[in-house]
């Protein structure tokens, strides 16, 4: 029901946000995501953390965005790979400005998301957590003329299709 739901709404709307499809339906865009095509969500297990984390760092300079209610915080740097100690993934503050400790028993889903909204197209790679939440996004990133850089672009697609 909820996947016909999201198809109609994308057929009259194709350019809505999964925020503001997950408003209409009144969930959240966590299940928007786990119920939308697969061409523009797929759901990967957090086992795969590992696995994904190693391959986005070998992508150069990537957008990273935490959403609070209140703040969208925007970080631009190479993603950082690190270690495991105390419970946590501890990321590599000496290679990038990315830093600081991951609890990785708390990602439930991974999600690669392909969307277009405003005309532009976006991919990015979104850590959700058990609760439905977002944990952090990574958005392949924009050249000087806004363009989407097409060397992640093509990672971006190779890693999402390894899965």
């Amino acid at each position: 029901m909820m996947k016909k739901l999201i198809e109609e709404i994308l057929n009259e709307n194709p350019e809505i946000t999964t925020i503001e499809i997950a408003k209409m339906l009144n969930t959240t865009e966590y299940e928007v995501l786990q119920n939308i095509h697969e061409d523009l969500a797929k759901a990967v297990d957090a086992k795969k953390f590992d696995e994904i984390i190693e391959d986005i760092s070998t992508w150069g300079k990537i957008l990273m965005i935490k959403i609070t209610p209140s703040f969208v915080i925007e970080i631009k740097d190479n993603m950082p790979t690190g270690t495991y100690g105390h419970g946590y993934y501890n990321f590599d503050s000496k290679t990038s400005s990315i830093s600081g400790h991951l609890k990785v028993s708390d990602i439930e889903k991974i999600i690669f998301v392909s969307k277009t909204h405003k005309g532009v197209l976006s991919h990015s790679v979104v850590f959700y957590d058990t609760n439905g939440e977002h944990i952090f996004k990574i958005f392949v990133s924009r050249d000087e003329n806004k363009e989407l850089i097409q060397d992640q672009v093509t990672k971006f697609k190779a890693l999402k299709n390894r899965f």
